[in-house]
């Protein structure tokens, strides 16, 4: 326990021990309370104490009950950590005589004032479904300030779980909990007969009633005046004719209080009185009356629980085994407080952890939210250990020192600085010297050797590290067949090559000299081949389904033939001394889909993995497909197995078992190693794919190395894994690659963040709700300047910074200044939709920002909630292919949706209504909607236009437009006219130039105004906000021409390259500014005269788009960045983490504080932006 100093053993009994220890980071004391280990030794009993200390954790903040901090579990125990009370309890109180102190004036305004606080903490406790059931002195704490407090909820029982326990079903039980224990003192009538096992006996908060009294008899007494609690109604009645009690400096008790606790001691629960809430406002009365005062202690209210308080109960139902309620708690965290350093930091490691988001994911959003909040140490500190324990150690080095500056006492920091220094110097090395494309590697056990080989024949023998002391690179071969598969041994001493035309060789690699090329034993074809670990046996898998194995020297002799699978052999590996080999069967053609185990000695087969043994999508059973992938560790200890429409599985090849299947986001992976430690799994694959390694028990990224490979490496042909996992070597193009990977040793530790006493957070909570009171009043009144000057008074109330009130109230008030700085970006929410959505992804934004739709690609269409992420409404594929375009109408109550299948569906958010609008002549190509969103102008592959109205969908107008197919349309803001652009031939030469147009046309006309030639079958137009300019895009560039006229105004250039699904132009709403795409930037550009304001950065572009008021740009590349940009100075505000795959669709609300982004492997995110405003008296006050 070095995070924490013991001060004190304050309690040792029976169930365990309570220390008064300080935590030497917070400098705060704290109590924690350990139970013994022979008390906690069976399942049962852990998971009791587990459930009490739970019970205790949900409770909550109040201010007359003890807060539990969190809960531990250190040295295999868990221990519950609360706030520590400085004066005692009130047994303590009572037996010293610190209650009556002053007087009996003095002291019996005392007792009653203690009454009033228990009865207030055990209301919040019944308000929040718990019986307490072991009320008495000795569980109230006193502050040296009066304070009361309520705490030892260890017996407590909700009603929830309380059924749960002990309920056949619903409704067999009534009202009430189960019996959990009792101080026999102060127990009651009920639960004395639940103890003797009198019947099934429910307790409900009666029973706390009777143990109040019982308690605050003692206080009048000054002593216990009975070992019986459920005798206390004699012992009261005793008590009062004897006299009150023996001690002079006890106060007498009032007969109204006598006649209070009398109703308290009625033997049937149901006639006490009904709850504290009664008691304490009849207390309240007794006190002015027989004190001749008004009681003047404020009634408390349930404080609400900041960012801080979430993330620290979180954390302690996640040790406690209560994963979902942890991430809820996270989840309303993050909703108070985006940017919550503790919360963002806790949450990812979690998901991190749990396979579900990756590292570099996580370490973004910290990076985020450091920058977006004040400078400190803590910021510094998290980010630091994660970066550590993703083996970013040059850049955790940097942040922990710096968090050692801001914080020299932190244990963490300092922790994770001496793992640092422990730390080997990480390998990085690019090894040349290949002519072709490598397409194979193999690395010895410590990866000191790796051998490579390439298209052109060439194999390649390297040394590094202590071994490159001897000759650093030999070329074994310079040509030849083209390298398909590479196995070495454990020593890196004999090496085996399969080459493209089938034949195999076996090398000397300590000599570099070929040692064999065995004959040809039948005609079928090698597809595979493994080397033993000590280097004795080499073995090769053919597409017959059968596994030769012979020694190296001697070729034509096999010391082993296995029929191994009814397919052909994809993958193959050997045990150190041979005995035990592991086959695979997966690919598209002639494959069975298995893995297998066997002695190839014996013949015999040990083991088969036919499929995931849990694994389902959608409901429906996982069936072998041509993209399930394996991968076999060279050992032949395991095989990862990623089922493509099922779970991530590891097969213990020794046992033959599924040791563990999880949840697995492998896609488009051309190159798959695996190492048996862990298992570790390393994953890459074409241009713009990640290279990534997992830990295959969890599903989790362990690290993403794409930033840090050359970028020639563009696509990856070969992987292998060294020195357990620990470096990972990578082929492809002309060079061999080797980087350090993260082990499994540091864990980042999580993050308790200091609590805050309920009397903290009472006062806080004050201030920021009249602050925020004053900022609905002047929003009311429209003085917006004054209510910006109070909602930033609002922003400095810690833990309200970015209060979503807070963020509600600049957007109403931000609406009347100008946008000033980007305050913050943050993720909502985000779906990975890969085999869900289509491809590229079909999005919809309304124009509230509030509703987001996407298409499937089996026809269905889902509404979510753009602000929380929950699928409000899913409509079923219906008639018509999947959505290639989604757009909202009728101010959100429709969604269009143009098919696959040349139809448009219309679909009502009203009432779920669908209709489908079809072409008597062709399919639908193209359709636009009007501002009003109540009509739409369709075309089709015939040349035909149609206007039909919303949402009846009667066809107001008919013309034959073009020839040949509608490629787009679009209309003018006014509804006067219609530009079109379509083919001039029925079936047109995409080759051939001419044979594309575009026509402006009125309305009611049945001729074009004017008609352009088109430079192509992809130009976009669009209509400027005064309906006076239309703008053609290729992607290629941008030309304006005058709608009255025809007339070309400019043209904008982009000088780059476009291709289908590339965002080709974005426009501001206003209208003033445009943006189209360049060959490494996005060009931003005056609408009045086409003049380039900036050229934004941003590599490669892929998506963008502009804010409506113009004041800023979101850009996405083939990086996966999302970039966030400020137009007026064309700088890069933000620079957003997320996607894994390049940026294809860019959805941004009116108002810029929404961005929802999709990526071409099928990731769905959306994000908050939060901005500053100015706002001056020009501007609405």
């Amino acid at each position: 326990m070095g995070l924490y100093e013991v001060l004190d053993v304050v309690r040792d009994g029976g169930m365990g021990l309570v220390h008064k220890v300080r935590h030497r980071g917070w400098q705060v004391d704290l109590a924690v309370k350990t139970p013994r280990p022979e008390r906690v030794s069976t399942p049962y009993d852990r998971r009791l104490f587990e459930t009490e200390a739970g019970t205790w954790v949900g409770l909550g903040l109040h201010p007359h009950t003890v807060n539990c901090v969190y809960v531990r579990t250190i040295d295999t125990l868990p221990r519950v950590f609360a706030e520590w009370i400085d004066g005692g309890s009130l047994a303590d109180a009572v037996r010293g005589g610190r209650l009556y102190e002053g007087g009996h004036r003095v002291a019996l305004g005392r007792i009653l004032d203690v009454a009033v606080q228990m009865a207030w903490g055990l209301a919040h406790a019944h308000d929040s479904g718990l019986v307490h059931q072991d009320v008495k002195p000795a569980n109230v704490m006193l502050q040296t300030d009066g304070t009361a407090k309520v705490t030892d909820f260890g017996l407590a029982r909700t009603s929830a779980a309380s059924r749960q326990e002990g309920a056949d079903g619903p409704g067999d039980d009534p009202p009430g909990v189960t019996f959990a224990g009792m101080t026999r003192a102060y127990c009651s009538p009920e639960q004395a007969a639940a103890a003797a096992g009198r019947g099934a006996v429910r307790l409900t908060t009666a029973t706390d009633v009777w143990s109040w009294a019982v308690s605050v008899l003692e206080m009048f007494a000054g002593r216990r005046l009975t070992d019986h609690g459920q005798a206390a109604d004699e012992a009261l009645e005793t008590f009062l004719r004897g006299g009150g009690a023996d001690d002079a400096r006890v106060p007498a008790m009032p007969a109204s209080v006598g006649e209070l606790l009398r109703q308290c001691f009625r033997q049937d629960p149901a006639a006490r009185p009904s709850g504290f809430g009664e008691i304490s406002s009849v207390l309240g009365e007794l006190y002015r009356a027989e004190l001749g005062a008004t009681y003047e202690r404020p009634a408390p209210r349930t404080v609400r629980l900041l960012s801080d308080g979430l993330s620290n109960q979180a954390l302690s139902l996640l040790d406690l085994g209560r994963v979902d309620e942890a991430e809820e708690l996270w989840r309303r965290a993050e909703g108070a407080n985006p940017h919550h350093l503790p919360t963002l930091y806790n949450f990812g490691l979690h998901q991190w952890r749990s396979g579900r988001r990756t590292g570099e994911e996580l370490s973004s959003d910290l990076a985020a939210a450091r920058a977006a909040g004040p400078p400190d140490g803590l910021g510094a500190l998290l980010l630091g250990c994660v970066e550590l324990e993703r083996h970013e150690d040059e850049r955790a080095g940097e942040l922990l020192r710096e968090a050692v500056a801001a914080d020299p006492d932190s244990t963490d920091a300092a922790a994770a600085l001496a793992e640092l220094a422990r730390r080997p110097p990480p390998v990085r090395a690019e090894l040349d010297g290949h002519t072709g494309e490598v397409s194979a590697v193999a690395a010895s056990a410590d990866g000191g050797l790796v051998l490579s080989g390439d298209r052109s024949g060439r194999l390649v023998l390297w040394a590094h590290g202590e071994r490159s002391r001897r000759r650093a690179r030999r070329t074994l071969t310079r040509s030849g067949q083209p390298v398909v598969h590479l196995a070495v041994d454990a020593a890196g001493t004999r090496g085996a090559v399969l080459r493209e035309d089938g034949s195999v060789e076996t090398w000397d690699l300590a000599r570099g000299r070929r040692l064999d090329r065995p004959a040809r034993q039948d005609s079928s074809p090698v597809c595979t081949l493994a080397v033993s670990g000590d280097g004795r046996y080499v073995a090769v898998g053919r597409r017959d389904g059968t596994v030769r194995i012979w020694q190296p020297g001697r070729p034509d002799r096999a010391v082993a033939m296995v029929k191994a699978h009814t397919g052909a052999v994809s993958s193959l590996a050997l045990s150190r001394d041979g005995s035990r080999g592991v086959s695979a069967s997966f690919g598209r053609d002639g494959h069975d889909g298995t893995v297998r185990a066997w002695a190839p000695f014996a013949g015999r087969l040990l083991g088969t993995l036919t499929g995931p043994v849990r694994g389902t999508l959608h409901g429906k059973e996982v069936r072998i497909s041509a993209l399930d992938l394996v991968g076999i560790s060279p050992d032949a200890r395991c095989a990862v197995v990623a089922w493509w429409r099922g779970p991530l599985t590891v097969w213990d090849a020794r046992r033959c078992e599924v040791v563990s299947e999880v949840p697995h986001r492998l896609r488009h992976v051309r190159a798959i190693a695996v190492a048996s430690p862990g298992p570790t799994v390393l994953t890459a694959g074409d241009g713009g794919m990640s290279i990534q390694a997992w830990d295959a028990t969890t599903g989790r990224c362990l690290r993403t190395l794409d930033r840090e490979t050359p970028s020639d490496l563009y696509s990856v042909r070969g992987a292998a894994l060294a020195a357990k996992g620990r470096v990972a070597v990578l082929g492809g193009a002309r060079m061999v690659v080797l980087r350090s990977l993260p082990g499994t040793g540091y864990r980042a530790p999580w993050c308790y963040a200091r609590p805050s006493s309920a009397g903290e957070l009472t006062r806080t909570d004050e201030t920021f709700r009249a602050l925020m009171a004053r900022v609905h009043g002047l929003t009311d009144t429209e003085r917006y300047a004054p209510a910006a000057e109070t909602l930033r008074a609002a922003q400095q109330v810690p833990g309200f910074g970015r209060h979503p009130e807070v963020r509600r109230a600049w957007a109403r008030v931000g609406a009347h200044g100008r946008r000033a700085t980007l305050l913050g970006a943050w993720p909502l929410w985000g779906y990975d939709g890969d085999r869900v959505f289509t491809q590229p992804v079909t999005t919809a934004l309304d124009r509230a920002g509030t509703l987001l739709a996407t298409g499937r690609w089996t026809g269905e269409v889902d509404v979510w909630d753009a602000l929380t992420g929950e699928r409000l409404h899913t409509f079923d594929r219906g008639e018509g292919g999947n959505a290639r375009d989604i757009r909202f109408a009728l101010d959100g109550l429709l969604l269009l949706v143009l098919t696959s299948s040349g139809t448009i569906r219309q679909l009502s958010l009203e009432d779920g209504s669908k209709r489908l609008f079809t072409d008597d002549f062709g399919r639908i190509s193209a359709f636009a909607l009007n501002p009003a969103g109540n009509r739409v102008l369709i075309g089709d592959e015939t040349g035909t236009l149609r206007m039909r109205d919303l949402p009846g969908g009667s066809v107001l107008s008919t013309v034959r437009a073009h020839a040949g197919k509608v490629h787009a349309v679009a209309l003018s803001p006014d509804g006067r006219f219609a530009v079109t652009h379509g083919s001039t031939r029925s079936q047109p030469s995409f080759a051939r130039v001419g044979e594309h147009e575009v026509h402006l046309w009125p309305l009611d006309a049945e001729r074009p105004t004017w008609t352009l030639p088109s430079r192509g079958s992809e130009e976009f137009p669009d209509f400027s906000p005064d309906g006076r300019t239309l703008f053609l895009s290729t992607g290629l560039s941008t030309t304006a021409w005058d709608v009255a006229s025809g007339a070309f105004r400019y043209s904008v250039d982009s000088g780059g390259s476009f291709s289908s699904g590339q965002t080709a132009r974005a426009f501001s709403a206003d209208g003033t500014l445009a943006a189209s795409p360049g060959r490494d930037e996005v060009q931003v550009w005056e609408t009045a005269t086409g003049r380039v304001l900036h050229s934004l950065p941003c590599g490669m572009p892929h998506g963008f788009t502009l804010s409506a008021d113009g004041t800023f740009a979101v850009t996405g590349g083939w990086d996966g960045l999302l970039r966030v940009w400020d137009l007026r100075s064309g700088c890069c505000l933000r620079t957003l983490e997320g996607h894994e795959a390049p940026v294809a669709g860019i959805e941004l609300s009116p108002d810029g504080t929404l961005l929802a982004t999709a990526d071409l492997g099928s990731t769905l995110r959306v994000w908050e932006l939060a901005w500053d405003y100015t706002v001056g008296p020009r501007d609405g006050d």
